[in-house]
């Protein structure tokens, strides 16, 4: 459903706002990143074993590192190393 203050996707059905809103405006939108296809929500990475808040899209996964300063607290994830990881391609 759509939330306020959201901009909401009838397409996929799931909204984008927030600090993920802002990162994919400013670096290619729909045409680089596709549709949102998850609400923002903690998980914890396969590749560092920590939690982050993260967004999927059709074409990239966003996390927030508050750690770090803007513009290096949205990264995107890394799934082709996740892919490879879970093939048993590279090690853990």
């Amino acid at each position: 459903d759509p939330l306020a203050g959201a901009d909401y996707f009838p397409q996929t059905g799931h909204n984008l706002s927030g600090i993920f809103r802002g990162y994919w405006l400013a670096n290619g939108g729909l045409a680089v990143f596709g549709y949102p296809t998850s609400e923002a929500f903690s998980e914890v990475s396969p590749t560092d074993g920590k939690e982050y808040l993260v967004q999927y899209f059709e074409r990239n996964r966003f996390e927030y590192h508050p750690e770090n300063a803007p513009p290096y607290n949205v990264q995107l994830g890394l799934l082709g190393r996740q892919e490879l990881i879970d093939r048993g391609w590279l090690p853990r």
